[in-house]
């Protein structure tokens, strides 16, 4: 007996899996199509129930009644079908949302498009006597900016004034310990920003966050704070090398960021900003190879083997290597792998309240690292948050916080 194929899945299918569809349409069955065609019958089975799966995506499974697709570029959020008394199906509603890499790249578009017509940034000049052989890396951890904690609850206060103060006055004060040098590394490790969306929750899984402000508030403060830390870099380092990687609170605006930066320095010749489509990051400095990740979806057990496997020729041609993380909002170094320092890099951030009562605690500090093409790691400054506010005021680091005494 023939089985019945649509044809219409062609509209959502893949060029091979169009192959597939037109053979069982040819043949009548999928059993005598992948008999034809030389293959398994389950190939064709699993093709075909793919395309079925990408449709009904779109809103269009018609063993459904589902026969109202979305638009390429969107995906079905939602379908609602209302049927008669005899069970005939008489309206149906469909809720579209736009697919994630359209919205990506519809962020990206728009970012170039915003800045074509703004006067170029001016910089300041390179410096004409530096050191080539050592990068220092300023290795920002998760920044949370529009992050809101209490210090009744938590401790320490934290909203965006604190944050842009704080971080911009600890890296400020990092680069001009620091003597010139011909490359600079600004490396975020993903979560500069507390959340991606105008809800204020988790992306993931619409978990709610302690907020300060509304979306675009914390993206002016990002935008700004960004801007001071490369102006600061190019003071003392005559490139600049930006990595945002993608967290898991901030991705969306982690690609925006890499795009706007791309653009609005792009014109200076000295500031590069890597690309962060992919969530594993590689930097190549002679003998030494760094891998930056933030760590929130591949654990660090796993991270030796992405390194060796992603970056096989330059893992064999390099004698040191680093492998650089965040998400965990505390310092540590992996000592699984003999011939791989994996090390997680504390942040500034306070605690929201959620992680303050679970109990989680860590040092809050930033560090540099100091990388040297040919010897590897060769030092490094570790600026504590009580020193950065003992600096920032001219006053005492820490005020007691016991509240009773006798």
């Amino acid at each position: 007996m023939a089985e019945p194929i649509d044809l219409n899945l062609k509209d959502f299918a893949s060029e091979t899996q169009r192959k597939y569809i037109d053979a069982v349409h040819k043949h009548g069955s999928m059993r005598k199509a992948a008999k034809a065609l030389g293959v398994n019958h389950k190939t064709v089975h699993k093709c075909i129930l793919a395309a079925k799966e990408t449709a009904a995506r779109r809103g269009y499974s018609p063993d459904h009644d589902w026969t109202r697709a979305t638009p390429p570029t969107h995906e079905a959020g939602g379908v609602s079908t209302y049927y008669d008394k005899d069970g005939r199906p008489t309206q149906q509603w469909v809720k579209a949302r736009i697919k994630e890499q359209d919205r990506i790249a519809a962020l990206k578009s728009a970012v170039r498009e915003f800045i074509d017509d703004v006067e170029p940034i001016s910089v300041a000049p390179a410096p004409l006597d530096f050191q080539s052989d050592i990068i220092p890396w300023i290795q920002i951890g998760d920044g949370h900016i529009g992050m809101l904690a209490h210090a009744a609850e938590v401790g320490e206060n934290f909203d965006l004034k604190i944050a842009e103060r704080e971080l911009c006055g600890a890296i400020g004060l990092l680069i001009d310990e620091m003597p010139a040098c011909e490359r600079m590394v600004i490396n975020d490790l993903g979560d500069a920003t507390h959340y991606d969306n105008l809800s204020a929750t988790t992306s993931a899984s619409g978990h709610a966050l302690d907020a300060d402000g509304r979306h675009p508030k914390m993206l002016r403060v990002y935008s700004r704070t960004m801007r001071w830390i490369v102006d600061k870099a190019l003071t003392k380092a005559q490139h600049v090398d930006v990595i945002i990687n993608q967290g898991n609170h901030s991705r969306i605006n982690d690609f925006w960021m890499r795009e706007l930066l791309s653009v609005a320095y792009g014109h200076t010749g000295r500031v590069h900003v890597l690309d962060n489509d992919s969530v594993f990051i590689p930097y190549r400095m002679g003998k030494t190879l760094v891998m930056v990740h933030h760590s929130d979806k591949c654990p660090p057990a796993k991270l030796v083997g992405v390194m060796t496997s992603d970056f096989r020729r330059d893992f064999g041609e390099t004698d040191f290597h680093y492998i650089d993380i965040g998400h965990v909002h505390h310092g540590f170094v992996s000592k699984d792998h003999p011939s791989v320092t994996i090390e997680s890099w504390n942040h500034l951030a306070a605690s929201d309240k959620w992680a303050h009562d679970a109990g989680y605690r860590a040092r809050k500090a930033i560090t540099v690292v100091l990388r040297s093409r040919t010897y590897g790691d060769v030092g490094r400054r570790v600026l504590s948050i009580d020193e950065i506010r003992a600096r920032i005021t001219g006053g005492e680091a820490v005020a007691s916080k016991t509240v009773y005494a006798v």
